[in-house]
C-alpha cells in the first residue's frame, strides 16, 4: 500500500494513541524534540524540516506555506508522511520506555 493511503490503523496505532502523541510532541523537551527530528528524517527524507515544524509547532500544510516554507510535496502526501512520522515517534518512544501507556 502506498504511504499516502495509509491510516494510523495501518501503522498499528489507535485513535487515542494519535492524540496523545500529538499532544506530547507539542510539549516535548529538547531531548524529545531531537527524537522527533530523527523520526522525521527517517520517515520523510526531504520533508523532515516541514514535518518537524508541523508536529512540534502545531502548524498545518497551508500555514507552513503562508510562513514561506517551501514544501516539496502536495497536501495529501505531506499529511501522509506526517502520519508515518507520528507513528514512528510513538513506536520509538515506547521502545525507549518513555511512554508507559
Amino acid at each position: 500500500m502506498r504511504t499516502r493511503y495509509k491510516t494510523y490503523a495501518d501503522y498499528g496505532m489507535l485513535k487515542s494513541d494519535e492524540e496523545k502523541t500529538r499532544e506530547r510532541c507539542l510539549k516535548a523537551s529538547a531531548e524529545e524534540r531531537l527524537i522527533i527530528l530523527q523520526c522525521a528524517i527517517s520517515a520523510a527524507p526531504g520533508l523532515e524540516i516541514a514535518i518537524y515544524d508541523s508536529i512540534t509547532g502545531g502548524a498545518g500544510y497551508r500555514t507552513l506555506l503562508r510562513m514561506g516554507r517551501q514544501i516539496a510535496a502536495g497536501e495529501d502526501d505531506f499529511y501522509a508522511y506526517r502520519r508515518k512520522t507520528l507513528a514512528e515517534i510513538s513506536r520509538y518512544m515506547r521502545l525507549l520506555g518513555r511512554w508507559k501507556e
